[in-house]
């Protein structure tokens, strides 16, 4: 998940077959899932000065998390930790209202328990704005420059994207939001229990950077569910 902290690509190919939500005439819009992966991981290494956390597969791969310099601790996570997680990514695209302020990126962290097992969940909305510039229906390809100056060029391959495709013009401005998750359950024989309120997932003081809308930032129920994907 470093692409937590990680900008878009100049070219993308959104090779993606879960389907979210379909556009609707009167507020075009989709949103569909690329990712939705569950692993079993160790913690070896936590990184604080560099924000980093370097896990163990159960197959042996390593994966680092970037966690950025917003958050400031990742919720209960120590090395030696024995980790069940789930990665989940949505992308949503809509069109911007005329005169409507520029979409924020939010990066959000939250704790709590699931079934006395401690639990964390790192979620960001990265946002940006695109003025379109080319589409072509037939190869179902669009051409946005962002604000930015960057030229992006998308093959869309989902039929919501597509459908959605189908609603913009050239000089049209769209808000697109690439949501990813962390959620993470420590399955340590032995664990801290949780307090007698402690049961319910909530977002400690200061762990949160430009609080996401609720509907967002707050993690879901086990079994983890994909965050929705909005287009503010």
């Amino acid at each position: 998940m470093s692409s937590l902290v990680t900008g878009s690509v100049a070219v993308c190919t959104l090779a993606v077959a879960g389907l979210a939500a379909a556009p609707s005439a009167a507020h075009a819009q989709a949103s569909v899932l690329l990712k939705n992966q569950t692993a079993t991981a160790v913690v070896e290494t936590v990184d604080r000065d560099a924000r980093e956390v370097l896990l163990r597969e159960g197959n042996g791969h390593l994966i680092t998390i970037e966690y950025g310099s917003a958050v400031r601790d990742l919720p209960h996570l120590h090395e030696g930790d024995h980790l069940k997680i789930r990665f989940v990514e949505t992308l949503g695209a809509q069109m911007a209202p005329p005169g409507s302020p520029l979409p924020e990126s939010t990066l959000t962290t939250a704790r709590g328990y699931a079934h006395g097992h401690p639990r964390g969940v790192i979620a960001a909305f990265n946002r940006e704005r695109g003025t379109i510039k080319a589409i072509d229906l037939k190869t179902h390809t669009v051409s946005f420059v962002t604000d930015d100056g960057a030229l992006h060029v998308a093959v869309l391959r989902t039929q919501a994207m597509q459908d959605f495709l189908a609603t913009l013009k050239i000089g049209d401005v769209v808000d697109i939001t690439r949501a990813e998750s962390i959620s993470y359950v420590i399955t340590n024989e032995n664990v801290q229990q949780p307090q007698a309120n402690g049961q319910q997932l909530a977002v400690p003081a200061g762990d949160s950077v430009a609080a996401a809308p609720a509907t967002q930032a707050a993690p879901p129920p086990a079994p983890l569910e994909a965050p929705a994907a909005a287009g503010q």
